[in-house]
């Protein structure tokens, strides 16, 4: 008999009160399983939710570890190279150096080495290889007197092939036996004074030193540009013959550089204060190897203009009003919080960076897909910046379309975020955005405002190289010397100038005269013989 036929028995046969307490009491269970269910259930959902948060986590470390580098999403309209065809491609330029550079389509886009000083040599055959080709084809050479008989030149016909060469750097030591001069008697007499000298003096040295300005703009471009340590830098000239230099010696010559470049530093900051396009600001950890000095942080201020560096031991936003008192235009930033308080008090319109908020999303897409809408939107910003050819285009674009993506990404974002959960990625992300809106609406109205602060993340990129490779600096006026140097080398970049050859021709002009002339000022002084 199965359990509904016996139930239907006792409540048959038994006293009305039995089965009313009998049935309450299985009511009492039944309420008590749903209860433990519900209990069991509840503790399923926490583990399961633990876990995910740990995976979650995990995903977030691999990537930053081993992941990509790049922010790039997939695009089904991508077709990368296949790995033989990257490596043909790779071997083919590496062996066979071609004075042109093409596209898939065969389009010249570049001429390769065209910097490179340049020799023509016209090349002959000699007589070896005209009797070896005769013979291989079996021609006789009966009565000619040579080979080279058998063969007529092609007029104006070559074939030509190039070749690069390297002249390896050589040290030189030059004594200068400097003339002195004396101060005939009958003229000593009319200025009065006993003995007077005079010395020749030595072109291109910088003042109180030994070492030409060549070989100071060479250390410094060496470890500032190629961030080659100074102790690398060392052993270098030793495997040439220069040895007996030490790394105090080549760290005085940075200096020294450095202190003769100072008021071209400070006029870089000055034309970036008074550009008109928005200023980007970025800092890093720079370490201090001398263990009575913090380690601090590498700030830098730049754009399209240049880039101004600058060392100071703390990661505060204070220390931004000394470097720009009096600018009133708009600042674009990550979302360090320290920026808020001090940019809002000197009454600086504060911008946001999109690529930043984009991150925290990119971050998560690939086990979080509810992400991909906000991101698809984020990106849809960008693509219509790059749709602008002037800024009377771009103004009008941001006040349409952009403003538009905008609004729908508001929505999306209020619409996610009781959806996400407490603590999550997701939930952060939005987070982060929300509580920056103001600010990262704010390029909608003025065109000086780039969607990024990508200028100053390229920028600061310099400064990462360089601390990897000696770790920081020896002091704090080593950190300034650094500071100095990077604003030199990065604003040359700015302006399409090479730093090595900027570095000589400043040096050089600071070791003749007063005279200085920033990058911004010296590229626009090329543009106009051009």
């Amino acid at each position: 008999m199965d359990v509904k036929e016996r139930m239907k028995q006792i409540v048959k046969n038994e006293h009305p009160d039995v089965v009313a307490a009998l049935m309450a009491d299985m009511a009492e269970h039944i309420e008590g399983q749903k209860n433990e269910i519900k209990h069991l259930r509840d503790e399923q959902a926490k583990r399961d939710q633990r876990s995910f948060t740990i995976e979650e986590r995990l995903k977030l470390i691999r990537r930053s570890i081993f992941g990509r580098s790049r922010e790039k999403r997939a695009d089904a309209s991508d077709r990368p190279r296949t790995k033989s065809q990257r490596d043909n491609l790779l071997f083919s330029q590496a062996m066979f150096p071609t004075d042109e550079v093409r596209d898939e389509s065969g389009q010249t886009i570049k001429t390769r080495f065209a910097d490179l000083d340049t020799q023509e040599i016209e090349v002959s055959m000699n007589e070896g290889e005209f009797e070896e080709e005769g013979r291989l084809r079996g021609i006789e050479k009966h009565d000619l007197e040579k080979w080279s008989d058998l063969w007529e030149e092609i007029p104006n016909t070559f074939e030509r092939l190039t070749q690069i060469e390297i002249i390896e750097r050589r040290y030189i030591k030059k004594v200068f036996k400097k003339k002195k001069y004396k101060l005939k008697e009958h003229y000593t007499v009319q200025v009065g004074d006993k003995d007077v000298i005079l010395t020749a003096s030595v072109p291109g040295l910088m003042p109180g030193m030994n070492y030409t300005t060549d070989f100071v703009a060479s250390v410094v471009a060496d470890k500032y540009i190629s961030h080659i340590p100074l102790e690398r830098q060392v052993r270098q000239m030793e495997s040439l013959g220069l040895k007996g230099i030490q790394n105090s010696t080549l760290s005085r010559l940075c200096a020294v550089a450095a202190s003769a470049l100072e008021p071209i530093q400070e006029a870089i900051l000055s034309e970036l204060l008074e550009s008109d396009t928005a200023l980007h600001i970025d800092e890093t950890p720079w370490g201090i190897q001398n263990k009575n000095e913090r380690d601090g942080f590498m700030w830098v201020i730049s754009n399209r203009c240049g880039s101004y560096y600058f060392f100071k031991p703390t990661r505060s936003a204070k220390i931004l009003m000394e470097k720009m008192r009096g600018y009133k235009g708009p600042v674009v930033t990550d979302g360090l919080e320290t920026y808020n308080g001090v940019l809002d008090e000197a009454k600086i319109p504060h911008a946001y960076c999109w690529a930043h908020a984009r991150r925290e999303f990119f971050k998560i897409e690939s086990h979080d897909p509810t992400v991909t809408p906000i991101l698809n939107l984020i990106d849809e910003l960008f693509k219509i910046e790059r749709r602008a050819k002037n800024f009377s285009e771009l103004k009008g674009l941001r006040a349409t379309e952009s403003a538009q993506v905008v609004r729908d990404l508001k929505e999306l974002l209020l619409d996610e975020y009781p959806k996400s959960r407490e603590g999550s990625q997701k939930r952060k992300a939005i987070l982060y955005i929300s509580k920056r809106w103001p600010g990262f609406e704010l390029f909608l109205t003025d065109t000086r405002i780039p969607l990024s602060n990508n200028e100053a993340e390229r920028t600061i990129r310099h400064a990462v190289i360089g601390r990897k490779n000696y770790y920081g600096s020896g002091s704090h006026t080593g950190a300034d010397t650094a500071a100095t140097l990077f604003t030199i080398i990065e604003s040359c970049k700015k302006n399409d100038l090479d730093p090595r050859s900027y570095l000589l021709m400043s040096l050089n002009w600071l070791a003749e005269s007063d005279e200085i002339e920033t990058p911004l000022q010296h590229a626009g002084r090329l543009r106009q013989y051009r």
